[in-house]
């Protein structure tokens, strides 16, 4: 039961989020558009459509205050549950009392009429405890306990913000300890794909470099260590396995990667009764799709209209190829600065991923990495950090939102990966403000231990 895994408070404000929700015949939801926010969507329209309420669904790109309260107005009147966004932005909307809120992400307190359920407020670490799809989920779970069910899809959130390195923890371990005790995850290679084959070819997560995107190098070396890349990741032998794990890892201590990005070679990996996906494949899907402007593929697919499958598939695919492209050309073109590096991505959709394989697994692990996507309107900019550097100090929430608002922009997200839309033309004066908040954050704890 839902009481058995929070604290009262928590259980508490969840239930007055279920009944304000189950009070409307009709309901809006608003998702941030990525692969967090798209389980986190899935999610909640199936348990809306179990009691047969009436929704659509609404992706949300742009967290600047003025353009998210031009996105919610377009449907103001709409009762509206927004999902893996809006804590920060409440004070854009502030006088609407028709939205719930359901968010783990960095947040300024701000009057607001609505209900912001943020999993912060509640002692829970929102960067690596819980994400979108946990409180998705907790407020399926909320609504209704049978929908216990659509845990793979708050699974596949997760892996996408990247809480199961390491394997899950806080909120989300108690969630699958007391939601998946059915499950039997199996430690194997954290690759996706029908063939080994493919699942190297098209790995962003692990990205391997020269391997990644190049099938006739991952043929020829498969060859070298006498493993059929035909078959299925799960079908290798503990002793292929344990051969290939230590080859990549290998591969990732051959290009810069740290001990954070190693531990990625492998995983707990779940398959879920009744579908064709792991839970790592559902997440690469969803994401994929999202990236590519196709969110709504994947969120019908796992409505259960079949006839979407094929085209899902592809979008994932061309969304792999074209990171695995622009990874490769950004890792060409970087620019270095004292305290950061940064680089220019050709889309706004990819800069984060960019970033997130740069800095994982290609970059030294010295300095947090800022991508820029400068389009003919504002300019929109991704961070990334180590696991390292934010114990070191950093928090690129608080860079992101600084220093966007010094040149007339705005921004926040995690301590270590984080976004900010800015005005077209101010990336290099963007770059000194960043450059010198890092420097304090990192320098900071130095010099309180010396």
């Amino acid at each position: 039961m839902l009481k058995d895994i929070v604290d009262e408070k928590f259980y508490s404000i969840l239930q007055e989020g279920a009944a304000r929700i189950l009070s409307n015949d009709y309901v809006r939801l608003l998702t941030h558009y990525d692969g967090d926010g798209g389980s986190a969507a899935i999610i909640l329209a199936r348990a809306l459509r179990r009691k047969n309420i009436k929704f659509h669904i609404g992706f949300i790109k742009s967290l600047d205050g003025i353009k998210f309260r031009e996105r919610f107005e377009e449907a103001r009147d709409l009762f509206t549950v927004i999902t893996d966004a809006g804590s920060d932005q409440a004070g854009s909307i502030s006088e609407y009392e028709n939205v719930v809120i359901l968010d783990h992400h960095f947040f300024r307190e701000t009057p607001f009429k609505g209900l912001n359920i943020n999993a912060r407020n509640y002692g829970v670490d929102g960067t690596r405890e819980a994400c979108g799809a946990t409180m998705a989920f907790l407020m399926a779970i909320a609504i209704d306990e049978t929908n216990a069910d659509l845990l793979p899809f708050m699974v596949s959130g997760a892996i996408a913000d990247k809480q199961d390195i390491g394997g899950f923890r806080g909120l989300n371990r108690i969630i699958m300890e007391h939601y998946g005790k059915g499950l039997k995850p199996e430690h194997t290679l954290n690759l996706e794909g029908q063939t080994l084959q493919e699942g190297i070819t098209y790995s962003t997560d692990p990205f391997f470099f020269d391997l990644s995107g190049k099938p006739e190098n991952v043929k020829s070396e498969l060859q070298k260590l006498s493993i059929d890349g035909n078959r299925s990741i799960f079908d290798l032998t503990d002793d292929e396995k344990r051969v290939l794990a230590e080859y990549l890892s290998w591969r990732l201590l051959s290009q810069n990667a740290g001990p954070e990005a190693i531990k990625y070679v492998e995983s707990d990996i779940l398959k879920f009764p009744g579908s064709d996906f792991s839970s790592k494949e559902i997440s690469s899907i969803v994401d994929g799709n999202a990236k590519v402007g196709m969110n709504s593929v994947p969120v019908v697919y796992f409505l259960g209209d079949d006839s979407f499958r094929n085209d899902m598939i592809d979008n994932w695919k061309i969304f792999k190829t074209k990171l695995i492209e622009y990874a490769y050309r950004a890792y060409k073109e970087i620019f270095e600065d004292t305290n950061v590096r940064y680089f220019y991505a050709p889309e706004s959709e990819m800069a984060g991923a960019i970033s997130g394989i740069l800095m994982l697994y290609m970059l030294k692990q010295d300095k947090p990495l800022i991508g820029f996507n400068v389009g003919t309107g504002d300019t929109k900019v991704s961070s990334r950090g180590s696991r390292r550097q934010v114990e070191r100090g950093l928090n690129l929430s608080l860079v992101m939102k600084k220093s966007a608002e010094e040149v007339g922009g705005s921004g926040g997200g995690h301590d270590i990966a984080a976004g900010a839309v800015i005005p077209r033309g101010k990336e290099k004066q963007f770059v000194e403000v960043a450059n010198r908040i890092v420097g304090d954050q990192l320098n900071h704890l130095f010099n309180d231990q010396n």
